[in-house]
């Protein structure tokens, strides 16, 4: 991806408007718009809004702003792009015993890992 669209990206992440970051990269409206359809330009914009998230929230939380709408928003925002947990069945955990020591782990945390739990 080339740079201006790459800054765009992290431009409409942390909250700018699709046409204060045309205007910014001195591209069309509709060209940014259409930037939006491709994946690896969406891939980028998601990428930086999590770190925007956490900014947002953790500034609501130290008291650097007080916008509660900003920071749920933000919140929400996490919540619909957490990566998915990943479960191991018996036999991939088995695979893995060789490589890991298992004795560093509670009896609770390898009943959820296997999903037992």
């Amino acid at each position: 991806m080339y740079p201006v669209k790459e800054r765009a990206a992290k431009l409409l992440a942390v909250g700018e408007s699709i046409a204060d970051v045309a205007k910014t990269v001195k591209k069309e409206e509709q060209t940014v718009k259409l930037w939006l359809l491709e994946s690896d330009f969406r891939q980028i914009l998601l990428e930086n809004a999590a770190g925007a998230a956490i900014r947002i929230i953790v500034g609501y939380l130290t008291g650097e702003h007080y916008d509660k709408d900003k920071a749920m928003v933000a919140l929400a925002l996490l919540r619909m792009n957490k990566p998915k947990p990943v479960v191991f069945t018996k036999k991939e955990l088995q695979a893995y015993e060789d490589e890991t020591n298992l004795a560093e782990f509670s009896e609770d945390q390898l009943k959820r890992l296997t999903g037992d739990a």
